[in-house]
Parts: C-alpha cells; structure tokens; sequence
C-alpha cells in the first residue's frame, strides 16, 4: 500500500512541475498565426506605418484629394479678368496687371507668369467636396491660380481678396500677390 501512495504522490509531483513546460515549436506556431490575424485586421500592426495613440496613422503625409470645380454658367460670363498686385517686398514697389480668366500672362519686372484657373465671387465648398460660388455677388471672391516662375510651376493655390494672408496664399521672400479685383464683360 505505501507503493501505490508514494507512485500516486511521485505522479502527482510530475505532473504539477510539467504545467510550465511549453512545446516551443506549438507557441511559436500559435504566435505566427495570432500575428497574421492582427496583420490582416489591422495592416498598420506590421510597422511599415506607424500608429498613433488614437490608433490612426501617425506622421503620415495626407493624399492629395482630387478637386471638382463647378463655374455656373453665369459667372464665366460676367467675369473676363482680374486685376492682380504683385509687390515687390525688397524694391517696396508694385505692379498691377490684369490677366484673363483661363490664360496665361506675364508680370511685368518680375520673373513670373500667372494662370488664372476659376474665379469665384462668392466661394463655397459644397457638400460633396465641389468647389462653386454662390452667388455671381462678390462676398467671397477667391482666385485659383498658378504661377510660374522661370517656366516651372511655383505656386499651384489660391488668392482670397478678403484674406488676403489666410489660406497658403501665394509666398515668396521677394514678392507678394494679391487679388484686387475683377473686371466684369
């Protein structure tokens, strides 16, 4: 009977030492998987893009939306150009020049070239992202422009004549521009 006790007590002490044991090759299988399933709901847990704390992408540079642009009918009508102030900072001089909606023209004593893309007197962003007017009233008039600077795109923006230094307006060290007005047809 003391054979079968201290067998008994010797199993039971073997088997209570083996519970911390683990087969490496199973957990490193078991791991691989839980990662997969975490890769696969979450493709930023593989570390090419960083989380923040709020779990969204951290530090990453946003993509460039696609704009839709809508001019009423009305507006590209009524409006033939606008009338543009680029100010020399370093002389303290300026220019105006009046350049046609649509096209491309040069300002004087500078290196630049200004392509006004739409002219909007009352801008609005509508619901679905498309930039308009409102109105053919100029509460809000903003200019989308580009201009060119020995041949190559400098500033890809907008010019707003009520802000004029809100909204990435365009910047250079030497220059500044800003939208004065706009000639009716």
């Amino acid at each position: 009977m003391k054979k079968i006790i201290v067998s008994l007590m010797l199993a039971a002490f073997l088997a209570a030492c083996s519970q911390g044991v683990v087969d490496e090759e199973k957990a490193e299988s078991v791991a691989h998987s839980q990662t997969k399933e975490t890769t696969a709901a979450n493709p930023h847990a593989d570390g090419t893009i960083p989380l923040g704390a709020d779990g969204k992408p951290a530090d990453v540079a946003p993509v460039k939306k696609e704009r839709k642009y809508s001019v009423p009918k009305e507006i590209a009508e009524k409006y033939k150009s606008l009338i543009l102030e680029v100010k020399n900072i370093p002389e303290n001089s300026s220019v105006q020049t009046d350049v046609l909606i649509g096209q491309k023209s040069e300002v004087t004593g500078t290196p630049f070239e200004v392509l006004v893309e739409h002219y909007f007197p009352d801008f609005v962003i509508d619901a679905d992202g498309t930039i308009t007017t409102r109105s053919a009233e100029e509460n809000n008039p903003v200019a989308k422009i580009k201009v060119f600077k020995f041949g190559e795109v400098f500033f890809d923006g907008w010019l707003f004549k009520n802000h004029p230094d809100e909204h990435g307006n365009f910047s250079d060290p030497a220059y500044s521009m800003t939208l004065v007005k706009s000639v009716t047809k």
